[in-house]
């Protein structure tokens, strides 16, 4: 079976991650997680990219070598990515020996098919994009993603011949509509390509921390001839290219080409007009999407590293636990536009939804059957008398979530949820359980027997459903469910109405409600 390949941009260390790269690698986790609950075989890849001048020279203001340095920074990143809960498969950094050994190779035969060649290059520079820009590109002769003024360079360097693929992407982005997502990114990239592609640097000779040249030991490789192969190499093209009847080299086939390599919209242009240029010159397959979230912003302003408007993952969830955090990132906003952060609202989406409405659910529907029915194990009724259309909408609930997954949308994904959530608190409202407890007829005990039954199978497949995000507080739900524990492959697509039996243990709080801390008196 086809394995799907999932992976996000890789991260520069040259300081700590922030909010906005989180919530790409929580896109990435909850797609990961929810293709998993459906059966379907993952892998996914996320790092770092540590071959750049500004790791470098974060590195020396440190007074550390750039492999100390990176070392320390992958310690760390990785660090707040497990507390985080993001379920990758592969750290990969650029520095890996098998990363350095593909892309020597790959490097090697663009090169000898003519599609690298050696030239002096003059024009501007931005570190903090890596990337070169005519004047055209400039704002106000500032770099149009830093509001900085690039660097002048002249030197020879190595260039990849983008021009020569020109007609071929844009037959690509004709041919395959959907290849980058959303579909309004696609427009961007068709202008770009369509006003005449230049060809790009694949080399620097003024610093020395990367990749050498195999066939120029005096340059190294720059950044996006190295970083972008990351893809190939965490999907174990090295085992392909060393020893092609390996198991190893069958994985690489299981997972390439990728589902899905998930980026900021800053660097689409590069994963959407040179990635496919390169795997075209290397005779490599194409990933079958690429899709360009937006960015997250902190008062107003873009969340950048190099502006120093940041605020990492680990301070948040330093007030609040790592679920409700999930949850926020990826509920509040469209995955595909631009997104808002703060704490306040981060606290009223976890009081409301996770607090409030599910919280308060879970705790209301154990609590009512360990009361009315102590000790009694519930089962399915044998006759629905009125919790058809519950039973109708959750059988639904499905296709809703594969849906959104296909589109790359957690907050619809999320949302489909919390609607089944509404729809038991309104079943409870309805049904009004204490009054069938407290007429206790045959027939009201029946009726209530059902009405707790549906309330408790409805949080079963609620909780699997959630399982991608919010993969942290999921297990103690089961536990107080009184269910065995749920792995996650495969966990929904086996799921079928009225099958266990419930004795529910006692129910403990979910989602403490979040408060702002009051100042000082």
């Amino acid at each position: 079976m086809k394995t799907e390949y999932i992976t996000t941009a890789i991260v520069y260390p040259n300081s700590r991650i922030h909010v906005g790269w989180a919530w790409e690698c929580l896109g990435a986790d909850w797609l990961n997680r929810g293709l998993k609950i459906f059966g379907r075989p993952t892998f996914f890849a996320t790092g770092m990219d540590e071959h750049a001048i500004k790791v470098q020279r974060a590195a020396e203001a440190r007074g550390q070598s750039p492999k100390a340095y990176c070392d320390e920074m992958a310690r760390d990143i990785r660090k707040v990515l497990d507390q985080m809960g993001i379920s990758y498969d592969r750290f990969i950094r650029t520095s890996d020996s098998d990363h350095e050994w593909v892309v020597q190779k790959l490097v090697e035969k663009a090169f000898e098919r003519g599609d690298i060649y050696q030239a002096k290059y003059e024009g501007h520079y931005c570190e903090g994009c890596e990337a070169f820009y005519t004047e055209k590109d400039l704002k106000d002769g500032l770099c149009p993603a830093h509001g900085k003024a690039p660097k002048w360079i002249s030197e020879e360097n190595y260039f990849f011949r983008l021009s020569k693929y020109q007609d071929r992407l844009l037959a690509l982005y004709k041919e395959k509509p959907d290849f980058i997502q959303p579909d309004y990114r696609r427009a961007e990239i068709v202008n770009f390509v369509q006003s005449g592609l230049k060809d790009f640097s694949v080399s620097r000779s003024t610093f020395t921390w990367g990749v050498p040249l195999p066939f120029d030991p005096k340059h190294v490789v720059y950044v996006w001839f190295d970083a972008l192969i990351n893809y190939l190499s965490a999907a174990g093209l090295e085992h392909k290219l060393k020893d092609p009847g390996s198991e190893k080299a069958k994985q690489f086939d299981s997972r390439w080409p990728a589902r899905v390599h998930i980026i900021g919209k800053d660097v689409s242009r590069f994963h959407c007009v040179y990635w496919p240029a390169m795997l075209m010159s290397l005779d490599l397959a194409l990933p079958d999407k690429v899709f360009a979230h937006g960015f997250i912003t902190l008062q107003g302003e873009r969340l950048s590293k190099s502006a120093g408007n940041v605020i990492t993952p680990d301070e948040v969830m330093a007030v609040s636990s790592p679920d409700p955090f999930r949850y926020y990132l990826l509920a509040e906003n469209q995955f595909s536009q631009d997104g808002s952060f703060s704490m306040e609202s981060l606290m009223l989406r976890n009081n409301a939804d996770l607090a409030n409405d599910f919280g308060n659910l879970v705790n209301r529907s154990i609590s009512m059957t360990r009361k009315y029915f102590p000790g009694e194990k519930l089962v399915a009724p044998v006759t629905r008398t009125h919790s058809e259309d519950i039973r109708a909408s959750f059988e639904k609930l499905a296709a809703e979530l594969q849906s959104a997954l296909d589109r790359l949308d957690p907050a619809a994904y999320a949302s489909a949820c919390m609607a089944r959530s509404r729809l038991l608190n309104l079943y409870i409202d309805r049904m009004k359980p204490w009054a069938l407890a407290k007429t206790a007829t045959p027939q009201s005990l029946s009726d209530l027997r059902e009405v707790l039954f549906t309330l408790l199978e409805g949080l079963r497949w609620i909780s699997i459903a959630l399982q991608p995000i919010l993969p942290f507080t999921m297990p103690e739900l089961h536990r107080q469910l009184g269910i065995a524990a749920v792995p996650p492959e495969g966990a929904f697509s086996n799921l079928k109405w009225g099958e266990p039996e419930y004795l529910p243990n006692e129910p403990k709080p979910l989602f403490p409600r979040l408060e702002a801390a009051k100042p000082a008196i």
